[in-house]
């Protein structure tokens, strides 16, 4: 009897030979890939909060009591050159400033670690807040 489990159990070994490279052929990819998701996810949001963050800035300079369309996107210009160079590209600023309310909008894309032809991850931010005006006290 121990000769004959002997030789059943080594022809079961035979036979799987080489499976786990099989299994590692297959399952690699799929994580290799899952893990790109997951990265590329992060950069997206990383881009995302950045123009937020610098169209909140812009905002905020373009509302000021003596806030211009030209110190706001000079604000926002700066803070995306500090934080969004590399994974906010083609970015634009449009700032608009009336009597009453100030908008700041940031366009751009999202870097792709895979470049996926017709896949352009857009971004659109904007931030806008009432301009702030002098009212004299009422007299009593």
């Amino acid at each position: 009897m121990s000769v004959m489990r002997g030789r059943a159990t080594g022809n079961c070994r035979r036979d799987q030979r080489g499976a786990s490279a099989l299994e590692m052929v297959l399952i690699a990819p799929v994580l290799f890939l899952a893990l790109l998701a997951i990265v590329q996810f992060g950069l997206y949001f990383h881009a995302k909060n950045v123009a937020e963050q610098a169209a909140q800035e812009g905002a905020a300079a373009a509302r000021a009591f003596d806030g211009t369309e030209g110190s706001a996107k000079g604000v926002t210009e700066d803070y995306l050159s500090a934080l969004g160079d590399s994974t906010l590209q083609g970015r634009s600023v449009s700032v608009n400033r009336g009597t009453q309310t100030a908008s700041v909008t940031v366009r751009g894309t999202a870097l792709s670690l895979i470049p996926i032809p017709g896949l352009a991850l857009q971004i659109q931010e904007t931030a806008s807040g009432p301009v702030e005006r002098y009212v004299p006290p009422a007299d009593d």
